[in-house]
This record gives C-alpha cells, sequence and structure tokens, in this order.
C-alpha cells in the first residue's frame, strides 16, 4: 500500500541551523496496517508524515502508494488519496463555515470543481448520518459555525472530514495531543471504530507510549532521524512502557528523556 524507500531530509542545509531530520528511511505499509510511531522530541516522526502527505520535497529517495510513485507530487495532488489530520483542531477546517460546508469541501476533495450549490440537499442526510456515528450530537448543529464548537468536537469533525472519501493512506499527527485525557480518550476511541471499519491503512504519530502500545497491529519507534525498532503482532501486544525504554536505550545508547512523553 505505502512504499517509503531511501528518503532522507536536511533542513537549513549548509548552514550553522543544519538539521538532517530523516536519514535514509525504509518503511513499507501492508493493505490496512495501523501504525503508530514514537520517539523523542526531533527524532523524526512529524517530518516522516510530512515527508508522506508532500508538504515538504524529499532530498533523496522514492514514495510509492499503490505502486505509483508519488515522490515528486506535490501535497494538493496527494491530497485526494490521502487523509491528514493535525495536532491543533483549529487547523484542517475552516472556523466561519458551518459543519455541514466543511463536510461538503471535504466530499470534494481531489475533485473537479464547478458552480452550484456549496451544499446539495441530497448530501444532507449522509452529513447527517455520518456525524451521528460520532455520538457527539452534532447531527443537530450542521449549520452552527465550525469555530463554534469545542477542541474535541472540532477534532471529531477533522477526523471525520479526512475519511469521508475513503482514503489509500490516514495520516494522524499527534491528533489527541492538545486535548485534555478524557476528550483524548473519546476522540482515540473514534478513531479506533472508524480506522477498524474502513479497514484504513493508517499511521498515527503519539507522545503516549501505552496509547502506541494499545491501538493498531504494529509499533515504530525513531531516533535522530532513523528508525530503531519495529514491532508488530502478538509481540507488540505483550509490549510494556518499561519494555520500550529498554528498548531505546538498547538502540539509541542512551537514556529516555522526553517528559512528555513519559508522563503521558
Amino acid at each position: 500500500m505505502l512504499k517509503i524507500k531511501n528518503v532522507s531530509k536536511t533542513f537549513n542545509l549548509g548552514t550553522i541551523n543544519e538539521k538532517k531530520a530523516l536519514k535514509n528511511i525504509n518503511l513499507t505499509l501492508e493493505d490496512g496496517d495501523f501504525v503508530t510511531i514514537i520517539g523523542g522530541n526531533g527524532a523524526g516522526k512529524s517530518t516522516l508524515m510530512n515527508m508522506v502527505a508532500g508538504v515538504y520535497p524529499i532530498d533523496c529517495g522514492h514514495i510509492y502508494l499503490d505502486d505509483d510513485d508519488i515522490s515528486l507530487d506535490p501535497e494538493y495532488k496527494r491530497a485526494s488519496r490521502i487523509g491528514h489530520v493535525f495536532q491543533d483542531p483549529m487547523m484542517g477546517t475552516a472556523a466561519d463555515m458551518s459543519i455541514q460546508e466543511n463536510l461538503a469541501m471535504a466530499a470534494r476533495r481531489g475533485k473537479r470543481r464547478g458552480l452550484g450549490w456549496g451544499v446539495k440537499k441530497s448530501e444532507l442526510e449522509t452529513y447527517r448520518k455520518e456525524l451521528k456515528k460520532l455520538g457527539l450530537g452534532l447531527e443537530s448543529r450542521m449549520t452552527s459555525k465550525v469555530g463554534l464548537l469545542s477542541g474535541g468536537q472540532r477534532q471529531a469533525i477533522t477526523l471525520l472530514m479526512a475519511t469521508l472519501t475513503k482514503p489509500k493512506v490516514l495520516l494522524l499527527d499527534e491528533h489527541t495531543a492538545a486535548l485534555d485525557p478524557a476528550t483524548s480518550s473519546k476522540v482515540l476511541m473514534l478513531t479506533n471504530k472508524i480506522v477498524d471499519e474502513m479497514h484504513l491503512t493508517t499511521m498515527m504519530v503519539t507522545h503516549n507510549m501505552q496509547d502506541a502500545i494499545d491501538v493498531g497491529n504494529r509499533l515504530i519507534m525513531m531516533y535522530d532521524g532513523q528508525i530503531i525498532y519495529d514491532v508488530k503482532g502478538e509481540e507488540k501486544k505483550k509490549l510494556t512502557v518499561n519494555d520500550l525504554l529498554k528498548k531505546f536505550e538498547e538502540a539509541s545508547g542512551s537514556e529516555f528523556v522526553n517528559d512528555r512523553m513519559l508522563l503521558g
């Protein structure tokens, strides 16, 4: 489904701020894989996600999606096949537009645009059914502006928008990190439900080690722009947070000191 081959990325090349964010990354995701990605600050997690989405150009290597080489495709060309949910609940939606207008934009992602009603009557019932699945009562507030919603409600809407038309790959970049623990748990449960029902190939960056263990069928640990640990199946299910800390120390030769991930 997704193949990343010999991909590297360096920011600010040739300057005092030069940073090698990714170093010869090789990664293959099979159809339906749900991969959680963990690592300390600057490990390359979000950069890897942005390389797949096309936010930044890669320095070298190739990215394949369904055997199509998308390495040189800009972000807007990949958008029709890749769903992306960000850490900030304010991103991914238009705050001054209604819930139904935001969903209508998502439904048209990657399609040709023309002159016509922004939201067709025939679409409203579909949106109402999809919103009802969220269990947040938003199906009765479809004309409300998205900017008036809480962070959790808005992130749920963003998740729905990213999967309204089934993407080839769903990217979740710490999409629960800005939420309080209770809301974060609800959004994560909703994520699991959507990914499972739609059989989505998914990559999820998280700062919470326990979530990384509990969610998905595969876990990847990154350090200094490289993948240092890759585990799946029954071996992943048996992991504990202490196991991950030990694996990190063995692979990197240093102690894990990211407070946010440890406390999470």
